[in-house]
This record gives C-alpha cells, structure tokens and sequence, in this order.
C-alpha cells in the first residue's frame, strides 16, 4: 500500500494543478466580461450625459438667437436705424431719434433686470462701426454708457462677420474673454456674442446691429454634474473647435488662447483607443491600466455646421478595476467555500463509512433529523409530559432558541401565561386519544418567543412512535406575515368609500368597514359573528338568501360580480334603498362572500329632483315658446316636443314625415331650409335662421330654427333643434326701425328748417352792423357782435345734434387703413397754427375697420386737446396698442387737465368747463365721440390728473363687421 502512495499523491497533485489553472483561467474570462460590461455602462452614462449637456447649451444659443432677433424687429430699433443714416437731420428728426434711442435703452434695461447672465446689450451703426447705445453690467448694477464714452468696433470680428449676414440671420461669435478698447478686460470675464442686422423703417437694406453680450458663466454652470446620480465621477470639459479649453475643472487652463499659452484637450490626453485617452506624462508601472473614457457632442454656432464648439464628458475606469477586483474577491471566496465544502462532504462520506458499524435505530434518527432539517415548517416532537424531544432549525427560527437550548425543555416555555393552565389539559386529551388535528380551530394560537414577544401561529398535530413511546409530532407555522398582510387588507377595506362586509356560507358576518358602521348605526363589534339578515328587511331577506347561496354553490369558472338593489335597515328602523355586489373569495378560512354596499338614497334624490327640472323645463319651454325637435337620419323618424305641434298648429303625436314637415314653410323659405339641412349634414355646422312658416290654421308667422347634428363613426345620425315663434319680435324691430327712420329725418328736417330763419337774422345783424358802422357807441356795437357770435353758436348747436343723430350709424364702409397716416393727417387739419408736436406711438401698422367714425372719434379728442390748452402751444400723444380683441388708444396732451369730478360729466350733452364766451363750443364733441364708441361696442374713459394734461382712452373692435 505504502509503494503506491507516491504515486497517488502525484495523480492528487496533478489533478488539483489542473482544477486551479481551469479556475483562474474562468477568472480570467470573467474578469473580463466584468471589466468591459462595466466600461459599456460607463461610456453609456458618458453619451448620455455629454449628449444632455449639449443640448441644454444649444437650447440656450438658440434662445439668445430669438432674442436677439426680437430685439432688431423692434419699432424703437428699425427707427434708429433710419434716422442714424439720414445725413442731416432736422430738430423734428432729431428728437424722434432721440426719443427712440431713450426708448431702445429702456428696453434694453428691462431686458438685462430679466436676465441675470446678460453682460452687454448693444446697438451698434452697421456703416460707421460706431456704438449707438450700450447698456451693461458691473457688479450686478446696469450702466449706460454715455455718448463720449461709446467705442468704435468695426475692427472687431464679431462686427464684420454680422455684416456678412442677411436680414433675419444671426451671428453668434466663439466663446472668448472679454475686450475693453481693444484690450482683455481684468478680471477676465468670458463671454459669447449673439448679433445680427437691424432694417430701416423705410427699406430691408441693413442699417444697424444689435449685439447681446453673455457671460459664458451662465453656460459653463449647465455642465456642473450631480454625482449622486452616477456610479462613477463625470468630469466635463468644453473645448472650441481647435482643440482650446473653454471650461476645464482647473480653470487655470482655460482660454489660454486669448492670454498667449494655449492649453488643448490633446495636450493633456492621449488617445490610444475610440472613445479611450490616458493622460500625458503618466509614467507609473501601472498606467497602462488608467484608461479615460471620453464622449463627445457638437454644438454648432452657425446653421451651415462650420463653426462649433465640443462637449466633452470623461471618466476614468476606476469603478470598472474595482468591480473586477470585487469579482476576483468573491470568485475566490466562493472557489475556497466550494473547497471547504467540498471537504466537509468528502469528511462525510468518509465517517458515514466508518459508521456503517451503527445500529439502525440510531441511522433511522439520523435521516429523521436530516429529514426534519430541511422541512419548511417548524417540527417538534413532545412527549406525554410536555418534554420537547426533537426540534428541527425552523422551530429555532420561530421561537428565537437554538435546537440545542429546545431540547429536555417543557413546551410550557413556548406558551403565553395564559395558557400554560390550560394546555396540560389540552394535551392529555390529546394522547388520550390521538388523531391527526389542528391545534386550535375556532380561536387564535399564539407562542412565545425568546425575547417575550407573542407569536401568532397555525399547529398541526399526529402521533409518532419514537424512542420506545408514543409521542405528539408538532408542525408550527410562523403566519405572523399572512396576519399582517389581513391587517393591511382590513386597513386597506376600511378606507373604502362603500360599505364592505365579508361572510360564511351561513351568512355570519366576519368583517366589516367604518363605512358600514356609518352607514347602517351599528358599531363593528355589535356586527361581528351576527348574521346579515339583521341589515336586511324581512320582505327581503328570501331573495337576498338566495342570491347568496347561490353565489357559493356556482362553479368557480362562472362566478361573475353580479349587483342586485333592495332595501337595507338601519339599526332605527329606518329602511333605504341599496346596491349591493357580490363576489367570492377564496381566504385560507375557505370561500367567503364579499359584499359592496352602495347607499342609492342620494341617487333616488337626484333622479327625483332631475325629473321635477324635466317637468319644469318642458314648463319654461312653454312660456318660452321654444319647441324642441330631432330627426334620426336613419329611420327619417321625426320627435317633436308639445310645445313644436302648439307652432304647427297640431295636435300633440300628430305623425309627420320630413317633406311634409318642410311644406309648413313658405315658397320661398323652403329652399332655405333644404340648403340648410344639407350644408349640416355635409360640414357638421349649427344653424340659426329666420323664415317665414304656414302654420295647420293657415297663419303667416315668423319662426326662428336652431339645431345641431350628431356623428357617430365619422356619420351623421341625428339633427336636433328648437323652432320659435318670433312673429311679435319681427314687428316689434320693424316698428323700431320705422321709428328710428323717422327720428333720424325729424333731425335732419328740424335742424334744416331751424338754420333758415337763424341765417336770416345773422343777414339781418349783419346789415345793421354795416349801416350803424361809426354812429354805434361801443356798448352797443358789442351787443351787436354778441347777437351774433350767440347766432353762430346756434347753427353750430344744430349742425352738432345733426352729428350726434348720425352718430353710430352702422352703414360705414370697412377697409384697411394705416393707422399712423390716419393720425398724422387728423392731427394736420386740427393743428391749423402749426403750434402743436405730435408723438405717434403704436404697437400695430394697419387696422381693417370702419375709418370714417374712427376719424371723428380722433378729430374731437386732438381737435379738444389743441382748443382748450392754456398755453397755445404744446405736445399731442397718440399710441395704439392691441389684445385679443380690442385696440386701445390713448390720446392725451400736457395742458391744464379736467378735474375728477368732470370725468363723467364731460361726455354729456351741452356739457363745457369754461364759459361759451371764452370758449367757443356747442359741448356736443366728447357726447359724440362717447356714442359713437359705445355703438361699435367699444368704452371711453377720462384720466384726471389736474395740471397734467387729460388723458383719454378709448377701446376700438378688432373683429368689425358691417353691422357692428
């Protein structure tokens, strides 16, 4: 034996060579697939992240572009870029162009309050290069620069590539520190340029730039990255297309291109694979494995993709090398845990040999025990005396003791106090005569746990003969989880909104929720273990019996949820009506029934009261006179309501086809009807029309029809409407109309007849003056002159109530006018001294709209602000702008202003602040102007600031119409 075991100890050894040099090289492999798997996800949060970033910042250019070119389409800016080209420029240009730039500025000044990152906004003359206005950002406060303090910037690149631009193109400049008068401002301050060309008013020929300086700051902090949201450290960098640090974590090495030492990505990194750098200089043994994974996205700065700038996102492949390392750990682990094992189980094999020698009782023990080791539940053996005999590792698991600690313990140790009395009892009827049972049917089963804690628990109980005596095998289930997911079910049922209770076949109720308790008066201990027939009427407990049982007995592929309603009692007395649904559940218990309950009672209230507001609307329909119709295109079946057969002069369920209920109209109101039915049934429109109708009793009337239509899959099934007899309103708008004719030729006849006799006196007046000329003393001759100024104040009193009759009229022609022509020549005819400056301001160039009452509206208020200003000279203000629906003017001036309590006062008729004497006027103006706002649908009002000029504001239709 002892020759053969040198050469059984070199198989041995040739054997274990074998199984490590397999072993590492599995290692090897997985190493391997660990290793790039890791470095895949790596490079995947790299795209992502470098790809996300991109897009941030490209969001952010283009933004800066529509802004950039918001600000060039300006009115303000189109207008400067005019009148800065006009070679010499008169005093009335001059202050509009001083009034635009003062308003550019101002805009610009906004601008820069609402976006924190702005560092520069300028406007800058396309021909000389010279700054018009600038406004900037020192130290969070906004400058504007002083005229003497503008630069010249036609040597700057930015200025001569936005020259090269057409209109409505945008110039954005690469990222680069900032230059003051041709020099790096300090501290350096990096910045992008947004620019493009600004149009006259007059011409699209280039006249101007509007240039948007950005501290590039407000760029770099989108590419900040939140590790927390990443395995491994992202670093990011920003390079420009030669390569040049523009963002870089050590900011010493950015923008070396604009400081004289350049400093790129391939000066610090090297590539040695796609998508995989090291760094310069690296000369550790160990640095061909510190490997750099880069992603790369584009920004480009031009919509050709000339220009650009890169996006760079890098991570090292630490978090790979440590992964790898970790399954190299744990492979070892495993491998060493599979040797010991290995080991152990040749151990056992070879004192299972050795034990061959051992009775059978004592291998039977052992299987048992191997047996009851690996069962799924607790199990225990007890003998007669309560003696825990046996206990596999599950019985451990539950009561918190090892097996050791079980063993020789009475089973009283695993018991409440409470029923330590009881359980001798227990187990003596038990042995006295044994069956296979479950320990506590009917009633919960709780152990004890080591740490004193009650354990609910489920026991199955037999007999076994074991060491030479009859003992009691114990199968214990921890169901503490299932009792806690009950507890969740309850919870979970008790916030139903419906009331739920759940019962046996025999119908004893097990559960309920707080609903139930609201909803029937009892309290959920009264209710559990009684029988729900409590909660149902005696007329109706048969059925509900029934339906009951008949839920339990169907087979369990037919059960369907099924709602029946009946009546349920309150613990007063009081019944109410219910829904109730029904379904089974099948619990560890067996199969229950589920019930939800639905109180109708509200549902009863509402169908009550809808039926009461039917009967009240068919009611209104009547006093209303409006009837209602449909017709089923289908079937041509025609409904109409009783208050439609009263119009036809029917009898109600009188029976009428379409081409009959058609002929009730007149000849020519028929083809109305037809074209209209069509035009519905073709474009799927609502109607409104007006005919003329024949009613059974032979009656010319007026009806009104309305209706709609109804699609289903793409066709017209059904028309529905409302007829009216509008007879009485016909005749009362005709008489108004003949009414209002006669009014209109009363005032044109009464001021026409009243201007004879008043131009005969002036006549008159006028020869008594010519013959008393010189024999006249002075009293006299003013009296004369009085007399005939209060004759001219007539006939411009009738000529203003002539006006105001017309006013409003609704027969003006609707065109398209430009709004600042239409001001500017009102305001021409009104200005008659040439003394008065007019200041145009508008948000819209053209309107389509009635021209002629606009016209008046703005003679009277210019015509107003001229007359009665205190100075005789002066400024007119005049702005429109525009909303969803109306313009808006504003027409004020700078004279004396009205007083608050005249602000209603002065759109009356007759109405004048100062005397006649000193003020010529009939005080018809703002009345006219009043009523011919109000009837195209518009409101005037009166701003009153004394000394400040008066102020009026009135609002003018977008959408006019000929009968506005």
């Amino acid at each position: 034996m002892l020759k053969h075991f040198p050469l059984l100890f070199k198989f041995k050894l040739h054997s274990l060579s074998m199984i490590m040099l397999l072993a590492v090289m599995f290692m090897l492999a997985l190493c391997h697939i660990v290793y790039w798997h890791q470095m895949d996800i790596i490079k995947n949060d790299l795209d992502v992240v470098s790809h996300a970033k991109a897009n941030l910042l490209g969001e952010q250019i283009e933004h800066l572009k529509r802004e950039a070119l918001f600000l060039s389409n300006l009115a303000d800016s189109k207008a400067i870029a005019e009148l800065s080209q006009t070679p010499i420029l008169k005093t009335e240009q001059q202050g509009r162009l001083q009034y635009h730039m003062d308003a550019l500025t101002d805009v610009f000044m906004h601008y820069m309050h609402s976006i924190p990152n702005l560092n520069q906004l300028r406007f800058i003359d396309n021909q000389s290069g010279l700054e018009k206005i600038r406004v900037e950002r020192r130290k969070e406060q906004l400058f504007i620069i002083p005229p003497a303090s503008l630069q010249q910037k036609n040597t700057r690149d930015y200025f001569i590539q936005t020259t090269k631009l057409n209109i409505g193109e945008v110039y954005v400049s690469p990222i680069n520190l900032n230059h003051e008068n041709g020099a790096l401002s300090f501290p350096y301050l990096p910045v992008i340029r947004v620019s493009t060309l600004v149009s006259g008013t007059s011409s699209q020929y280039p006249r101007g730039q509007i240039v948007i300086n950005v501290l590039a700051e407000s760029l770099f902090n989108r590419l900040v990255i939140d590790s927390v949201y990443f395995g491994t450290d992202i670093h990011m960098y920003l390079v420009n297309e030669e390569g040049d640090y523009l963002f870089h974590p050590d900011n010493s090495k950015t923008f070396g291109f604009n400081r004289g030492q350049r400093y790129t990505f391939e000066d610090e990194f090297k590539r040695v694979d796609e998508g995989m750098y090291t760094t310069h200089g690296d000369t550790s043994l160990l640095s061909w494995l510190n490997v750099s994974l880069v992603s790369k996205a584009n920004i480009y700065l031009d919509n050709q993709q000339r220009r650009k700038v890169v996006v760079i996102a890098m991570a090292n492949n630490d978090e790979a090398k440590k992964q790898t390392v970790l399954v190299v750990f744990w492979y070892w682990v495993v491998i060493g845990i599979l040797i010991l094992i290995f080991k152990n189980i040749r151990k056992d094999i070879e004192l299972n040999a050795k034990q061959l020698h051992l009775d059978t009782v004592l291998i039977m023990e052992q299987e048992l025990n191997s047996i009851l080791s690996h069962a799924p539940s607790g199990i225990m053996v007890v003998n007669s005396q309560g003696v825990i005999t046996l206990a596999n590792t599950q019985i451990g698991r539950v009561f918190g003791y090892s097996q050791a600690e079980l063993l020789g313990k009475s089973m009283a140790v695993l018991l409440p106090a409470r029923f330590c009395n009881i359980h001798p009892d227990f187990m003596q009827m038990f042995f006295a005569a044994p069956e296979a049972k479950l320990m506590g049917s009917g009633r919960e089963v709780y152990g004890l746990h080591k740490t004193g804690i009650e354990v609910p628990l489920e026991i199955g109980l037999s007999v076994i003969e074991y060491k030479g005596e009859l003992q009691a095998i114990c199968s214990v289930v921890d169901i503490s989880l299932r009792k806690q997911f009950e507890h969740l079910f309850e919870r979970v049922v008790d916030t139903l909104p419906n009331a739920v209770l759940l019962v046996d076949y025999n119908g004893v109720i097990e559960l309920v929720n707080k609903e139930t308790e609201t909803l029937f008066g009892y309290s959920r201990g009264k209710l559990l273990g009684l029988n729900i027939d409590m909660l149902v009427p005696e007329s109706f407990r048969d059925h509900h019996l029934g339906w009951r049982k008949s839920f339990f007995n169907q087979v369990e592929d037919t059960v369907e949820n099924e709602r029946y309603d009946i009546n349920g009692l309150c613990k007063d007395g009081r019944e109410f009506p219910l829904s109730i649904g029904l379904c089974t559940l099948e619990t560890h218990k067996g199969k229950k029934l589920l019930l939800s309950i639905v109180d109708l009672t509200e549902h009863e209230r509402k169908t009550k009261a809808i039926s009461k507001l039917k009967d009240n609307l068919d009611r209104t329909s009547k006093m209303a006179g409006i009837g209602g119709w449909e017709l089923d295109l289908i079937t041509q079946t025609l409904f109409y309501s009783e208050e439609t057969y009263h119009i036809y002069g029917l009898s109600p369920g009188s029976s009428l086809t379409v081409e009959q209920a058609i002929d009730f109209y007149t000849p020519e109101s028929q083809p109305i009807i037809r074209q209209t039915l069509a035009e519905a049934i073709e474009t799927g429109k609502t109607w409104d029309v007006e005919v003329r109708f024949i009613n059974a009793k032979g009656k010319i009337i007026w009806v009104r029809v309305m209706g709609t239509i109804e699609y289903e899959n793409g066709n017209a099934v059904k028309l529905a409407g409302t007829i009216q007899d509008i007879s009485e309103r016909k005749y009362y708008l005709e008489e108004l109309s003949r009414s209002n004719a006669e009014l209109h030729n009363f005032a044109y006849v009464a001021s026409h007849d009243l201007k004879s006799p008043l131009r005969g006196i002036d006549q008159l007046a006028s020869w008594l003056e010519e013959d008393l000329q010189g024999k006249l003393d002075d009293e006299d001759a003013e009296h004369l002159r009085l007399m005939r100024g209060r004759i001219n104040r007539m006939e411009k009193l009738l000529d203003d109530l002539l006006a105001y009759s017309r006013a409003g009229k609704k027969d003006d022609v609707i065109h398209t006018i430009n709004i600042k022509d239409v001001v500017e020549n009102v305001f021409d005819l009104c200005n008659i001294q040439n003394s008065f400056t007019l200041i145009f301001n508008s948000t819209v160039e053209s309107l389509t709209t009635a021209s002629v009452p606009l016209e008046q509206v703005l003679r009277n208020l210019i015509n107003n602000a001229i007359k009665h200003h205190d100075s005789g000279h002066g400024t007119v203000w005049v702005s429109v702008v525009a909303d969803e629906r109306f313009y808006t003017f504003s027409v004020s001036d700078d004279g004396p202003g009205i007083p608050a309590q005249y602000s209603e006062k002065v759109f009356t008729m007759f109405t004048t602040l100062k005397p006649r004497d000193e003020v010529e006027g009939s005080g018809m103006g703002l009345a006219i102007v009043k009523k011919i706002v109000l009837a195209v649908g518009g409101n005037i009002q009166l701003d009153t600031v004394v000394g400040k000029g008066a102020n009026f504001i009135f609002t003018w239709p977008i959408d006019m119409h000929t009968e506005y």
